[in-house]
Parts: C-alpha cells; structure tokens; sequence
C-alpha cells in the first residue's frame, strides 16, 4: 500500500505525537512530580477499581470460550485460504503479545511470588508450588481471553461486515450501525492510541534494562545511560527495517526464528538444569493452575495487607487488557484464511502452553538455586536488582557466556517483533481506510516505529522505577474497558442475529462468499 496523506488521520497522528512529547517534557522536567502522581494514582486505582478488571476477563472469558465451541466458530475470516498457517499465526501473536516482558519476567517473577504467598500458605516448599502456579496464571488463558475479546470485533467488522477501517471507532461505530457522533470516535480513537503507547512503554521500559545489563555482562561495556540509550536506537533500525519489508517477509520470518531461539534458550536451562525437577514442577504447577483457576481469577485477598492481587493479578490484566487493541488489529490482519474457533483455540491453548513451559522451566531453575543456596534471590529482589539476579542465575550454568547470548539474542528479537507488530497496529488505526488485504504503508509504519522510540528513552532519563512502570497501563486502561466490553456484547449480539438460523456448514459456506464480495 503505497503512502497517501489524504489516507492518513493526520488530526489523530499529530495528537498523539503531541501526547509523547508532552509526557516527554513533563518526564523530564519535573521527573519526582510525575513518578509521585503516577504512583499514587496507580494505588488509588487497584485497590478502589481492581474487582472490575476480574470481571471483565471473566465476561471475556465466558463470550470467547462460547463462539469457540458453538458452531459460531465455524466462521470463516476472510475467505477459506489463510495467508498465513496455523505455526505462523500463533508464531506471530505471541511474539507480538508477549515480547521481551515473557523472558524479562521468566527468570525472576517466580521469585516475588514465592515471597509474597497467597491462601494463608505458610509452608516454604508449598509456597514455591504455588509460586509456579500463579507464574503460569498471569501469562495463561486469561491474558489471551483479553486480547481476543476485542481481535474478534475486529476481525468480524472487517471480514464480515466488511468495513475496512481498522481504527477502534471504526469497529465500534460499525458495531453501532454508524451512528456514532464525530467527536467520540475521535476520543475513542485517541484513547486507543494512548492505551497501545502505554503497553508498549511497559514493555521496553522492562525489556530495555535487561538487554543492556546482559550486553554489558557480554562485551564489558559499562551499563549506563548512553548504553540504554544506543540499544534502543539500534533496536529502531532492526524493528524499522522489518517494518518496512512488510509482515509477510519481514515479521513471519522474525517471528519463526524467535520461537525456535526461544526454544532452544528453554531446552538448553533444561538439558544444564534440574531436569527431573523442572518436569516435575512443571506438571504440578499446570495441575495447581487449573484447579485453583477460578480461585485465582477472583481473587482479590479483601482482609489481607499484601495487596498480591491487586499489584500481580490485576495488574497483569491490565497489562494484557492495555495491549489488547493494538494486538487485535494485527491478529485481524494475520487471521485471515482461518475458523474463528482456530484463532481462539490456537491462541489460548498454544500461547498458555508455551508460557507454561517457559515460566515451569526458568522459574524452577530459579527456584532451585534459592532452595539449594547457590544465589540469594530473594535478597537480590528485596535490594530492587532483578537484571541483577538474573546474570546471577546464567552465572549458575556450565556455560554463562552461551546462555547469556541467546538470552540477549532471544531478547531482542521478542523486542523487534512486539515493536514491529505495534507499529503496524498504529499505522492501521491511524489510516482512514485499508484495501482488503488489511494493508498499510511502510512509510506510516516507519513513522509510528520512530515514535514509539520515544518512550523508553523518556523512562530511562527519569529512571523510572518498577511501579511506576506498572502505572501507565494500568491507569490508561481504566476508560477503556466499558468500551471494549460493550463491544464484545454487540458483536456476540450481531453474530447470533447474522448466523443464528444457520448450521455450522451453512456458517462456514456464507462467511466465504462474503470473502469473495467486492469492495464497494
């Protein structure tokens, strides 16, 4: 799709640029003020409003879980040739979904769990159990349910109803029968392009530290600002130069060598590890999960003091819930070709196994060098040094040097990706119309992969802290979720009275013909 300004919201473009400018100037400025205020509206906000974030992934839940497994999940989106095959497309979701923050959190997060226990658990060995359990909880089905409750309004409006706006007002003024004033799709629409920048800060403001501290352990190099600084500018270059050779030849491929890097990163703290306990702990950290799935779902711990839930559960949930309208654009671009009940149920059940195995694997490896006192880990994340515990883990194995490559390698490739799909969701949001194809221009996507270089270099000159990371999405979200929910019910509602007296055949052949209709 060649560049037209006349296809560009240049009102929303210029908006938004203005917002990370703003925030930059703020940051920077009066750096106390903005940590101060953030963090205090942050602990107003979980404590006060967390319950309707619990909520909201249970509706989300319960709506998905019946399209999937009703014949609604029949649906064809977009014809009946996927442009993209069933490895491709969890590939791509999960690169894009889950990024560097999956390998950030993989080592350490166990470790915070352990302790901080939940259920009144006292016993020391329980208690990293249930560390493994919850670990598998906040990256599992509930995240993936969150994302798919707005990819699918998506992906229906623009294979089925047939608009090809990608923009969140779009969907919701389809889904309204456009009848949607001007100025609230431009709030909504605003809303959604700040929503996608606070979720992607969160990301980079984690994963960059990390991949300069190991790039440090690597070359020797001194850890600083200016090093934090040439990573993310580097990373630019890479992300850009994907973004502009297209998904196709571009991210598909990005995202296939990070899964099998990954796994490869996986297999090897495997093959050097605790083998035994990690297949152990493992297997009774996924049966812990689901049977304590709907305990942990509704948790919100209301006589306790540690307030768990409300700084892990929801703010995971909101975490996912914030990156849920960018990632909805791209699963609706890479969806094409496939079943409705294929995208859920590769999404959901792939992406939490795969997070199982990684979080069973490097967080018991973690845990078993606390419970064997080869590290301090509960000392190094008490002194607030989590990059730091995780050198000291690699410092554990035959081979550090080796480790610590294809972590820095795996890191920056789930950074290039989450970066690269991203880019590609605010280009589509801020683009007026796209062919059927869900294209946009490179050029456009060039210029949202400039800017969203912006906010982590703001971070690392406050030096922001882990909280005050947590805060832009959980904050910015908050408006977000009524909209997103009502778009859920509207699209559930329009499936039933499109496809209700229909068979599951009968659904599958219509949604291809629709396919098949020209563009007016």
């Amino acid at each position: 799709m060649k560049f037209k300004t006349s296809e560009v919201d240049l009102n929303l473009t210029l908006t938004s640029f203005s917002f990370v400018l703003l925030l930059g100037v703020l940051a920077v400025l009066f750096p106390d003020s903005v940590k101060g205020t953030m963090g205090a509206m942050l602990d107003f906000t979980v404590v006060n409003l967390g319950t309707g974030f619990l909520w909201y992934t249970i509706f989300a839940t319960v709506v998905l879980l019946f399209l999937a497994l009703s014949k609604y999940g029949n649906i064809r989106l977009g014809g009946d040739t996927p442009t993209f095959n069933k490895f491709q497309l969890f590939a791509m979701a999960l690169s894009a979904g889950m990024g560097a923050s999956t390998m950030y959190w993989a080592f350490i997060e166990s470790v915070y769990y352990f302790m901080d226990p939940q259920f009144g658990i006292v016993d020391t060995h329980m208690a990293m159990e249930y560390a493994a359990a919850y670990n598998m909880f906040h990256w599992g089905a509930a995240g993936w349910f969150t994302y798919l409750i707005v990819a699918i309004p998506f992906s229906v409006v623009f294979y089925i109803k047939r608009n090809r706006r990608l923009s969140l007002s779009g969907v919701v003024n389809s889904m309204f029968n456009d009848s949607l004033p001007l100025w609230t799709q431009k709030v909504i629409d605003l809303l959604f392009i700040i929503t996608t920048l606070a979720a992607t800060a969160l990301t980079l403001g984690l994963g960059i530290p990390m991949i300069s501290s190991n790039l440090s352990q690597l070359t020797g190099i001194p850890n600083n600002l200016f090093l934090g600084i040439g990573v993310i500018l580097a990373l630019s270059v890479i992300f850009s130069l994907s973004s502009y050779i297209g998904i196709a030849k571009g991210m598909a491929r990005l995202s296939n060598a990070t899964i099998y890097i990954c796994a490869g990163l996986v297999g090897l703290i495997f093959i050097v590890g605790p083998s035994a306990l990690i297949m152990n702990n493992t297997t009774n950290g996924i049966g812990v999960m689901l049977s304590e799935y709907i305990r942990m779902s509704t948790n919100t711990d209301p006589f306790g003091s540690s307030l768990f839930p409300q700084y892990w559960t929801i703010f995971f949930l909101a975490n996912w819930i914030s990156y849920s309208p960018g990632i909805g654009v791209f699963i609706t671009k890479i969806s094409k070709g496939h079943r409705l009940r294929d995208v859920i149920l590769i999404l959901v059940g792939a992406g939490t196994l795969g997070t199982c195995i990684i979080f069973g694997t490097c967080g018991t490896f973690t845990m078993s060098l606390q419970n064997a006192g080869a590290i301090d880990a509960v000392g190094i994340i008490k002194a607030g040094q989590p990059t730091e515990l995780v050198k000291a883990v690699f410092g554990q194995t035959p081979f550090p040097v080796l480790v610590t490559f294809i972590y820095l390698i795996t890191m920056i490739l789930f950074t290039v990706t989450t970066l690269d799909g991203t880019s590609y969701s605010l280009a589509g949001i801020a683009t007026k119309r796209l062919d059927k194809e869900a294209n946009v221009s490179p050029i456009f996507r060039l210029f949202w992969c400039l800017l969203l270089t912006a906010l982590p270099i703001i971070f690392l000159l406050i030096n922001a802290n882990l909280n005050i990371l947590k805060s832009f999405p959980v904050l910015i979200i908050v408006p977000m979720m009524p909209i997103f929910a009502v778009l859920g019910f509207k699209t559930l509602r329009y499936i039933q009275e499109v496809f209700g007296k229909m068979s599951a055949e009968e659904i599958e052949r219509y949604s291809i013909e629709i396919s098949t209709m020209e563009d007016e």
